[in-house]
């Protein structure tokens, strides 16, 4: 809150808990209480060393203001459909996804997630339902520049300020971009004042929803010996062996396999660390931020990891009394860790693991496959190789913003964006060993001899790719607001220009 000394340039800035200390010329003086949105208040001194006032809502605060496609209008305007959450609402969920903390928070808005593995959790995002053929996501716009490379997903949700959903005829002014709707993102900016810091740290557990209950190997056998019953057989384990299976005093002939539990940790650490300083002057406000995470797979010994660093530096000046300029510079690393199988395939085979037979040997040496070289405590791990995807973002964004004094409430404001994007990624492909045994060849010490047969690719494999690509945009936009009374009207007009550049490179090499 402002305080001035009233008919003097006297005065000082209250911290952000209300405290404020300042020396008056004269007990008699008289204190002027002001912040935008808020009825200002006169008080006199009256002597007094202690003041404390508490400010009323003004009006202007109760014309909620709505960020809608090139600017932003009040509500009570609006002919479209626009809906909106705050960054502190965002801030709640410690999702490491923005694409699922979005769920449920707006009307209108659909989402939903087909996969959990760290690196690919991001969820597809419907506004009101399926609208064309083909892709049916929405336009992403952030701070103003529209298909960002990265898109929304991996946005800090402490960075943001907050998120408008854009419907109908509300999106129309990005054209057919906007055939599935349109989310706008605006990230924080600095306020007049003390610096302020931030510190936020968050840890999270990890472990999925449900696990299929399996049979375990007596159960198993025993529905195996009902089949040969109703197909006239003799059946093929004795009651004898399934108690065995069922006691598991022999792991080496009798072993009792839950696959499950051998293939997935019982929980998986996820880790997300913030810090920001935000502040400046009447003249020059900067918002800075700092990020990092990781996240851990669900396999025992994963080769499945997620790593991120970003940063972002928000800096408006005021150059003059007409005259604003602002330069926002974002960049930020993702760091894929993979297995070189597929999670689909992991998990099929953990549904298709026979419960009587081994995932590991008491030996500790992996078991047979399940089906075509296919162990799932194997091909989680980095045993088979390894799938690592590096993306690097850098993002900036040039803004200038002139009142024009000789006609009031024309705003002109011109853009200039320029987006880098990198990813190289590489899998690296190698057989792995599964053993076996025929249950009957043992050594001179009387242990089990097993067999090892390599699986997979014949020879290693190496396949790279590498992409690059840099997005320009520019744009200049006039918007005329003015308010006659109790009518209000307004216009903008505007014209933008885009250029894409993408360039991919991808590389083989056997043996």
């Amino acid at each position: 809150v402002s305080i001035l000394v009233k008919g003097t340039a006297t005065g000082t800035v209250t911290d952000f808990d209300g405290q404020y200390s300042l020396n008056v010329p004269s007990g008699a003086d008289t204190l002027v209480f002001s912040y935008v949105g808020y009825q200002t208040q006169e008080v006199p001194v009256d002597g007094r060393t202690e003041i404390n006032v508490v400010l009323q809502v003004g009006d202007i605060a109760l014309d909620e203001f709505v960020v809608v496609g090139y600017g932003v209008q009040r509500r009570e305007t609006l002919t479209g459909s626009v809906s909106a959450v705050s960054g502190e609402q965002l801030e709640k969920a410690p999702s490491i996804n923005m694409s699922n903390t979005l769920a449920g928070r707006l009307p209108g808005i659909v989402t939903v997630n087909s996969s959990g593995e760290p690196g690919y959790d991001g969820a597809s995002i419907n506004i009101r339902g399926v609208q064309t053929l083909n892709n049916n996501s929405p336009l992403i716009v952030i701070d103003g520049v529209p298909n960002r490379s990265g898109g929304l997903d991996r946005l800090n949700p402490r960075d943001i300020a907050n998120i408008s959903i854009l419907k109908d005829a509300s999106a129309a002014i990005y054209g057919s971009q906007a055939a599935n709707g349109v989310i706008l993102i605006t990230t924080k900016r600095g306020q007049s004042g003390a610096p302020r810091f931030t510190v936020d740290i968050n840890q999270g557990f990890n472990q999925p929803t449900r696990i299929p209950e399996m049979a375990d190997a007596a159960t198993y056998l025993t529905m195996l010996n009902e089949l040969d019953l109703y197909r006239g057989r003799t059946p093929a384990y004795s009651e004898e062996e399934i108690q065995k299976y069922r006691e598991g005093a022999d792991p080496w002939l009798y072993p009792n396999t839950d696959w499950f539990a051998e293939a997935l940790k019982p929980l998986s650490m996820q880790t997300r660390a913030s810090a920001s300083i935000s502040g400046g002057s009447d003249n020059m406000k900067y918002f800075l931020s700092f990020g990092g995470l990781t996240e851990d797979g669900y396999y025992r010994n994963s080769a499945t990891r997620y790593n991120q660093y970003d940063f972002r530096s928000n800096i408006d000046g005021q150059i003059s009394d007409n005259f604003t300029l602002s330069f926002d510079v974002s960049g930020r690393y993702e760091d894929r860790n993979f297995p070189t199988q597929p999670a689909g395939a992991t998990f099929r085979m953990l549904m298709r693991g026979k419960p009587h037979l081994p995932a590991f040997w008491p030996n500790g040496l992996p078991g047979p496959d399940i089906e075509n070289g296919q162990n799932p405590v194997v091909t989680g791990t980095d045993a088979t190789g390894y799938d690592n995807d590096e993306r690097y973002y850098f993002q900036s964004n040039l803004r200038a913003v002139v009142d024009i004094p000789a006609i009031k409430g024309l705003t002109l404001t011109g853009n200039l964006a320029i987006d880098q994007y990198v990813q190289n990624r590489k899998l690296w492909n190698t057989p792995w060993t599964l053993y076996t045994w025929d249950y009957a060849t043992r050594d001179e010490n009387g242990e089990p001899v097993l067999t090892g047969a390599k699986r997979g690719p014949t020879e290693p494999e190496l396949r790279q790719w590498s992409d690059n690509g840099r997005n320009i945009l520019t744009n200049l936009v006039a918007n005329y607001n003015r308010d006659f009374g109790v009518h209000s009207v307004g216009a903008l007009v505007g014209t933008e220009y885009r250029k894409d550049r993408f360039i991919n490179f991808p590389a083989y090499r056997g043996n």
